[in-house]
């Protein structure tokens, strides 16, 4: 144990001397302990408003609920096809060919995954300004909130791994754990929407929250348990959470029996996890699928039929994206949609703006180029004889149909929760569809003026300030609109914010044109 302690020792000597050795991060930090202070700030302010009402705490565990059960299930699922996340392959590198018990190796990997899984739940802190001002939380008790999701994280992570190494060697054992995990997941969400229903017409929502907080949720494994943590948390129920504490521990002390006593020999199963992991992580690095391709492909039709001169990349796209893809929409916009929605649940007392600021918030984070990354380290992109302009806007199009499907799923549920009229809901929509330009135009930018930097941190800073700055032109003119001109409505502010985002973002696209002029530019 002394070689893993010196592992994990260095390597957290190794990232604080990072903070010194590159600004880049030191930056980042103090920019994120800042806006932590600002919220912290802001949640404060609210105890001084008159008349405050806090709402019953009990939808705030069922909040959580939802988020522990939405990590949980996408973890076990993907022990289905890569197993747990608990190795890289630096641990695959150094540490299974090392005298080191292997029992000693999977306790390091255990530490590792929960430290993972607590920065992974570090968002969570920027939310208590909302609420601290809507429940009356404490920010301790927000960081155990946390905790909660980094133990859902952390244990489904390990599911995943014992699923994994039970079903990989077995294609009808896999079918089998599969058709038993969506029956019982699609089993718990039914009795969740049935309580719901079955509460009577307008209590859909406390249906749920009842349900959510209910005996019966909380024999749910994992789940389940934190539930019971997280609602004896805010109530004060001691013995609810020391119970769902124990029951976790216990969980995971099954895990190491079992693996122990069943398959003390687990490095064979771990390493192509881990080395499906780096593939994709390469991948997604150098802008190529070369190594990240599925195993299993859904081929469908073939060839290009239709394109003409730029264009052509479009249909490309397309058909690239209807292979990779299970549903119309990917993953990340499918659980950002749904967290959307629990927000609008919550939130409906407070109007239209706060829920479509939230979206603008989400969206940013899963704002991506879609597919002109990996055009960019390929020839052919740049011998196509069009205007530079041209194959730009055409090779960033595939994403508008994805952002218009994905706007839509969104807002007409939104729409029917907060009793929106239709001129709305398409301002709404449109304003969604000014935004995902606007973030595209956004990283394009980054990609041209600083294309060489290879900190995630500092491109994501440079994309968020580049973000900001090319939303002010909306932002100002609505604040004109409705201080000076004293117009006001949710349409009118939709509307002129989505009139000014799109010749802005056009024009960011245009001044960065010539990036497809040159090859050079992209192959730092």
């Amino acid at each position: 144990m002394n070689a893993i302690f010196y592992l994990s020792r260095t390597k957290l000597k190794n990232q604080l001397k990072g903070l010194i050795k590159k600004p880049s991060r030191l930056i980042y930090l103090l920019i994120v302990i800042a806006l932590l202070i600002l919220t912290l700030v802001g949640g404060h302010a609210a105890d001084e408003e008159p008349g405050r009402v806090l709402r019953n705490v009990d939808e705030l565990a069922a909040i959580a609920a939802g988020l522990y059960l939405m990590m949980f299930l996408l973890s076990v699922n993907s022990g289905f096809s890569r197993g747990g996340n608990l190795f890289t392959m630096s641990d695959v590198n150094l540490l299974f060919p090392s005298p080191i018990r292997p029992q000693s190796i999977l306790f390091h990997g255990l530490l590792q995954q929960m430290t993972t899984s607590l920065f992974v739940g570090f968002f969570l802190l920027f939310q208590y300004t909302t609420v601290h001002s809507a429940y009356g939380i404490s920010y301790g008790q927000l960081l155990l909130l946390l905790v909660g999701y980094a133990i859902a994280t952390f244990l489904g992570q390990v599911t995943a791994m014992l699923v994994y190494s039970r079903t990989s060697h077995d294609e009808r054992r896999q079918t089998i754990w599969k058709a038993v995990f969506y029956v019982f997941s699609c089993g718990l969400i039914l009795y969740l929407m049935g309580s719901g229903f079955l509460a009577g017409t307008g209590q859909f929502l406390p249906g749920v929250v009842a349900a959510v907080n209910g005996p019966v949720f909380h024999c749910f494994p994992v789940v389940g348990w934190l539930t019971l943590y997280a609602g004896g948390m805010l109530t004060g129920n001691g013995l609810a959470v020391l119970t769902g504490l124990l029951l976790c521990a216990a969980f995971l002390g099954l895990f190491i029996l079992f693996t122990f006593r069943t398959d003390p020999d687990y490095y064979e199963d771990v390493i192509k996890s881990a080395e499906l992991a780096l593939s994709a992580i390469t991948a997604k690095k150098e802008g190529t699928m070369t190594e990240a391709v599925p195993m299993n492909v859904r081929l469908g039709k073939t060839g290009l039929d239709r394109g003409w001169g730029a264009n052509v990349f479009y249909h490309k796209h397309q058909i690239e994206n209807r292979r990779s893809r299970k549903f119309l929409l990917s993953t990340n916009a499918l659980i950002f949609a749904a967290t959307l929605l629990v927000f609008t649940f919550f939130m409906k007392g407070q109007g239209l703006m706060p829920v479509f600021l939230m979206s603008a918030y989400l969206q940013m984070f899963s704002a991506m180029l879609g597919r002109i990354n990996m055009e960019l380290t390929r020839p052919y992109v740049y011998l196509i004889p069009e205007p530079p302009f041209n194959k730009l806007l055409w090779v960033l199009a595939e994403m508008l149909p994805s952002a218009a499907v994905e706007a839509v799923v969104i807002f007409l549920p939104v729409g029917a929760i907060l009793k929106l009229s239709p001129l709305v809901i398409l301002l709404c929509i449109a304003a969604r569809l000014s935004l995902a330009l606007l973030f595209a135009a956004s990283n394009v930018a980054v990609e041209r003026i600083w294309g060489g930097i290879t900190s995630r941190i500092l491109v994501f800073l440079l994309f968020f300030g580049l973000s900001i700055a090319l939303a002010a032109p909306g932002i100002v003119a609505v604040c004109i609109m409705s201080f000076a001109l004293q117009v006001s409505g949710a349409a009118a502010i939709l509307a002129v914010f989505a009139l000014v985002n799109i010749p802005v973002s056009l024009l960011a696209l245009f001044l960065c044109r010539n990036m497809l002029q040159y090859a050079e530019l992209n192959q730092q």
